[in-house]
């Protein structure tokens, strides 16, 4: 059984309580990055220990009771057509033009969180783009313009509110763009489930160039081992 470092040992089982198992539960998902299956297969063991207490009257409650399993998920579940089809996506005009950056962003090995960080304009200006990719850039070009020039700022993910306190984007302005284009396009569309699936398209790949295996050496260890975890029990496959 996988250990919270932060919890002590205890013979007392009448101490653990549904809370305790649901910090835990964030636990082995945040911290240890385990798969969907894996978090399950622990979190089952613990529900038939914690039966068999109770049915011996070793505790007086269930504290995993109320604790849900996690979905896993199937290929079906990530939008791996925004990769295999980008042209047609960042070429599309009903979409907004943030996702579709941040979707180019991602498509270049970046997670979301860099692309998003204050300062990546000037690493994403140095890359080369296919003329898809460039065709998307002169809209963006078009569409940033006025508010660099409000903002006297450079960076790519800029606020469209003059009155706000920052000239950077905001997470929630973001997720109001993601939330529309995932409805019109009945796809995923949020950031950590776009890298994921950029990732997953990456490992899935039986002959990586140069530039996709640099992008896969770059995983550290731990996020590596769970995007492989998740590539084998989601049946993923590349198109």
């Amino acid at each position: 059984m996988v250990k919270h470092p932060s919890y002590k040992a205890t013979e007392d089982l009448t101490t653990i309580h549904e809370q305790d198992l649901r910090i835990y539960k964030d636990y082995l998902m945040t911290t240890l990055k385990l798969s969907p299956s894996t978090i399950n297969k622990i979190l089952s063991n613990l529900n038939i220990y914690f039966k068999y207490l109770f049915a011996n009257k070793k505790i007086k409650e269930i504290p995993t009771l109320n604790i849900t399993s996690l979905k896993v998920p199937t290929q079906e579940d990530f939008p791996v057509d925004v990769f295999l089809d980008l042209p047609r996506y960042l070429n599309d005009i009903s979409l907004h033009v943030y996702p579709r950056l941040l979707i180019l962003a991602i498509s270049k090995g970046f997670t979301y969180q860099r692309a998003l960080a204050e300062g990546f304009y000037q690493i994403f200006q140095k890359l080369a783009f296919s003329d898809p990719e460039t065709s998307f850039l002169s809209e963006y070009d078009d569409f940033i313009e006025p508010y660099r020039n409000y903002w006297h700022n450079q960076n790519l993910f800029l606020s469209r509110n003059k009155g706000a306190k920052s000239p950077l984007l905001s997470t929630s302005a973001l997720h109001r763009d993601i939330k529309k284009d995932s409805d019109k396009t009945n796809l995923d569309l949020t950031p950590k489930k776009l890298y994921t699936t950029f990732i997953l398209l990456l490992l899935s790949e039986k002959e990586p160039n140069d530039e996709q295996l640099k992008i896969i050496e770059h995983l550290d260890t731990s996020s590596l081992l769970y995007y492989r975890r998740l590539l084998r029990e989601s049946d993923f496959e590349n198109i």
